[in-house]
């Protein structure tokens, strides 16, 4: 078999061809890769992520088909975009390890030719095309054989042309194989699941997709519309296969959303204001500034870059600039929801004197954009002569979703002339005009019409909008999918979970909510009002009804929760900042109870507010006289457990106090609602919340809080608990099950009882219990997760398993792989695991639960 080309092949193919050649080697394996999303339902990968996956990973394939024909930055930037979202969103089989490979080579050889362009070193040029080789040699992700092949043939082919036309680049055969029978078998496999693969396209009503990519898998010349592809459609619109339809293939007119959103966020005394000063072109005032409380909207004006900043050069699409300077910890109380969308722009600024470490904040700036790839700038501000650096290489390989190499920025918010801070300008200027967006002129349309008959107007009801819509769209299917199209964009915001009422001035919504989120009259409450007394202290300010909708929609984002006893209502951020006397004395005396901490990689935004509001249920919190800023007790029976977070530390601690019998169902429902407060964004996993239990000022690891829960379950004193303690930080597990805790919520955690796995196991090759199945199916589960890493005949055969686990007739062939695959699995696992512990293990014991699954399929 031919040889596959090394980097130092490649890097020899840039200097004898160009950069374009390893653009089209790249790209011609990502085309190659793409069947193996034929091997089983895109539904089994990406769930209900699986047309926002494909749209993504297709359009790499057919912006890079138009490389020669196109300006090159801009296909890099789009293949790029496409990219981060394949990246932040998926454990991607190997078709978006291909893809993302071609759009990265691109990305690079775009910088070839802005080096070029302006004449920068040499050094730099040769960086890129390291790197790009590098990059490229990757792009052959496939074990298979004919796809080895078929690399190994382009790289000969590309090296003996003379010169790339835009004809030649997709003119060339995809497929080439050697002349024995079975890579002729191997070869029509693969046509097979490239059907597979574009019939589930079509099934998605991707079918213009479909028949765009089957031109590029027969060697011909994409159509006329395929250009649009490289149009910055919203997010939205790119997820709606019935618009991007109207986009794409009839050329529908869509227009772009020139206003931009500059989110000035980091700590209380970073220097965000006198940030914001120098970008309007003030005079530097040198007393100090006052700290900004809420949001500085700089009266809604935009900012006119051009005008203010002599040295940008303003091209064809104009600039919108709308900057929001965010008051120190104000951005934690929840309410980013309502006005942080995708047409936005975040600056973090940090301070060089007290060596403010980015970490916290960029770790918030993903949890609000729930792990999509977003611009992200960071400025340090050097103060006072203090410069010291960010450790660049950490921060980019931790946050590579918000973080690149151009993202850094140093110099005095503070002075007029600091170095570095044109070349910040200039990053903004161009992160701005690249995160606008096309929209549907019909949503603009829409949002103008919004405007015009309701500009005296705060609130509007469903009912009027859906008319709106209707008399300007002239489809009635458009009420369905134009709410939330306006909402992403951020020109209006619901304000109740029914939907009934949206408010169409965000910023008065979030303006308000802090002026009664801040109000002495709650605080002096300790959180507690009546919706008329709040109404009476803000008459003037807030109209009657206003007042009624804008608690509503406090109330849709956690923030306050209304009380059954009475028509009051409850704000966790107003409640008192001293914990209670009764809970310093449990924390203070942890010897004669129990403490349990969980380990965090931060806390995310409007964490309190939200597990207070979840835990206000039978079985919960009782009183919200239980509840500090900080933490809250629970009580069962005579037991209490205290929960308070050590912030600084990303900790909550339980300390638990009072009967033993209780503490398993106190643990159980902190666990249940802290488990689903914080993975309900995407910047926690679960692996990520690491239980510890503390002995005598030890601390020990328990790996596993839903075991613990079934330890405590089981135990009657403190000389048991710690001796159980010690075995499970030692690995020496007991398992224990049946004891199932309904505990906040309607909830539950089962646990496991001293049972052998042998009394699990049915010796009989074709029946399994339902224990058994359900531990293959989390096995599958997390597998698939992770097929990006697996070849195609691994992915084949852990995709059987999905079926003859979803087989509901229980046919005799699935029960007969099941029984395999566990007896298969069996020796693997060793013992019976929780469903955590189980996915936790998949992942460690890849290799050999791949194996076992295999070999299964294989004995078939």
């Amino acid at each position: 078999m031919a040889e596959l080309p090394t980097k130092e092949d490649l890097e020899k193919l840039y200097r004898e061809k160009g950069i374009d050649a390893l653009v089209w080697y790249a790209w011609r394996n990502a085309l190659r890769a793409l069947p193996t999303l034929g091997h089983l339902s895109v539904k089994h990968i990406w769930g209900d992520k699986s047309v926002e996956n494909l749209i993504a990973i297709c359009h790499i394939s057919l912006i890079l088909g138009q490389w020669m024909k196109v300006p090159k930055q801009n296909a890099a930037l789009r293949a790029s975009a496409h990219a981060a979202t394949l990246g932040a969103d998926t454990h991607a089989v190997s078709a978006v390890s291909a893809a993302t490979c071609a759009a990265g080579v691109a990305g690079k050889a775009a910088s070839v030719y802005t080096y070029t362009e302006v004449v920068v070193s040499a050094t730099a040029v040769e960086r890129a095309v390291h790197d790009a080789s590098a990059i490229a040699v990757t792009s052959v992700t496939d074990a298979c054989s004919a796809n080895k092949y078929s690399a190994a043939v382009d790289y000969k082919l590309i090296s003996q042309i003379n010169a790339l036309t835009p004809k030649w680049w997709y003119s060339q055969p995809l497929w080439e194989c050697a002349e024995s029978d079975a890579d002729k078998f191997k070869l029509a496999e693969i046509n097979q699941h490239w059907f597979d693969f574009t019939q589930q396209l079509r099934n998605l009503d991707l079918d213009f997709i479909a028949n765009d990519l089957n031109d590029l898998w027969e060697s011909k010349p994409l159509s006329n519309h395929a250009k649009n592809y490289l149009e910055a459609f919203s997010y939205g619109e790119l997820n709606d296969p019935a618009i991007l339809r109207r986009l794409i293939l009839e050329g529908e007119t869509a227009e772009h959303i020139h206003a931009v959103r500059v989110l000035l966020l980091g700590p209380g005394g970073a220097g965000k204001s006198s940030l914001a000063d120098r970008l309007q072109g003030r005079p530097l005032v040198e007393q100090d500034k006052k700290l900004t409380v809420g949001v500085d909207y700089l009266n809604h004006q935009s900012l006119n870059l051009y005008k203010i900043f002599g040295y940008l050069r303003q091209e064809y699409k104009p600039l919108d600039l709308y900057l929001w300077d965010f008051g120190g910890q104000t951005i934690f109380h929840g309410l980013h929801r309502a006005f942080l969308h995708e047409n936005c722009v975040y600056v973090l600024v940090v301070d060089s004197r007290h060596e403010q470490a980015p970490d916290e904040w960029l770790y918030q700036i993903r949890e609000i954009t729930k792990g999509r790839a977003v611009t992200t700038l960071l400025v340090t501000n050097w103060y006072e002569k203090c410069e010291t650096r960010q450790n660049e290489v950490r921060l980019r390989r931790e946050f590579p979703d918000l973080l690149d190499e151009g993202s850094f920025f140093y110099f005095s918010c503070h002075e007029s002339d600091a170095p570095g801070f044109k070349d910040f300008v200039q990053a903004l200027e161009k992160a701005c005009l690249d995160s606008q967006r096309m929209v549907l002129k019909e949503t603009l349309d829409v949002n103008e019409a919004l405007q015009q008959q309701y500009q005296d107007d705060v609130f509007l009801e469903s009912a009027d909008l859906e008319d709106i819509i209707e008399q300007v769209t002239r489809r009635p299917e458009s009420v369905e999918t134009l709410p939330n199209k306006l909402e992403q964009l951020g020109f209006l915001v619901r304000v109740d979970s029914d939907d009934q009422h949206y408010c169409l001035k965000p910023a008065w919504a979030v303006d308000n909510a802090y002026a009664v989120l801040y109000s002495p009259l709650l605080r002096e409450a300790k959180g507690v009002l009546k919706l008329k007394t709040l109404q009476r202290e803000f008459k003037g300010q807030i109209a009657t009804q206003h007042m009624t909708h804008l608690v509503e929609f406090l109330q849709m984002r956690s923030l306050c929760r209304k009380l059954t006893s009475d028509d009051g209502y409850f704000f966790p951020d107003a409640a008192p900042a001293d914990e209670l006397p009764e809970a310093s004395e449990l924390l203070g005396d942890k010897a004669q109870g129990l403490a349990i901490r969980f380990d965090l990689p931060y806390l995310p935004l409007g964490f309190h507010a939200a597990l207070v509001h979840r835990l206000f249920v039978p079985g919960g919190i009782s009183s919200t006289a239980d509840i500090w800023r900080q933490g809250f007790i629970l009580r069962k029976n005579h037991s209490r457990a205290v929960v308070h977070y050590l912030t600084r530390k990303s900790v909550v601690e339980l300390a638990l106090a009072g009967d033993w019998q209780d503490f398993a169902g106190l643990l159980n429902t902190v666990l249940v609602n802290l488990k689903a407060v914080l993975l309900e964004g995407k910047g926690i996993r679960e692996e990520q919340i690491v239980p510890s239990v503390v002995l005598d000022q030890q601390v020990f690891s328990v790996h596993s809080a839903e075991r613990l829960v079934g330890v405590l379950g089981q135990i009657n004193n403190r000389p048991q608990l710690v001796e159980e303690i010690k075995a499970m930080a030692a690995g020496k597990v007991t398992n224990y099950y049946d004891s199932t805790h309904n505990e906040g919520d309607g909830q539950y955690v089962t646990h496991s009882h001293d049972v052998e796995m042998n009394q699990f196991l049915d010796k009989s090759e074709n029946t399994i219990t339902t224990d058994q199945r359900q531990q293959i199916a989390v096995i599958v589960d997390e597998l698939l997760k992770q097929a990006g890493s697996l070849p195609a005949k691994e992915i084949i055969a852990v995709g059987q398993v999905k079926e003859a686990l979803e087989d509901k007739g229980g046919k005799p062939e699935s029960r007969k792989l099941l029984g395999s695959v566990w007896n298969g699995l069996k020796d693997v696992l060793g013992v019976t695991k929780t469903t955590t512990d189980i996915a936790k293990f998949a992942m460690e014991h890849q290799a050999g639960i791949v194996g076992a699954i295999t070999t299964a399929v294989a004995l078939l």
